[in-house]
């Protein structure tokens, strides 16, 4: 191969592997915000039962 074919290809592999860490990213912000609304529905359902107890 030559000069140009293995920066090409090393150019592919670091677009791949940036486009990879973004998707990772936006998968974990994903679940950030999954957990997040079931810490909220957990406490008004818990305050829901404390007010039913009161």
């Amino acid at each position: 191969m030559d000069y140009f074919s293995l920066l090409a290809i090393l150019l592919i592999a670091l677009i791949a592997g940036a486009i990879y860490e973004m998707k990772k990213k936006n998968d974990i912000k994903l679940e950030q915000i999954k957990l997040e609304r079931e810490k909220v529905a957990l406490e008004q359902k818990r305050l829901e039962i404390e007010n039913k107890t009161d």
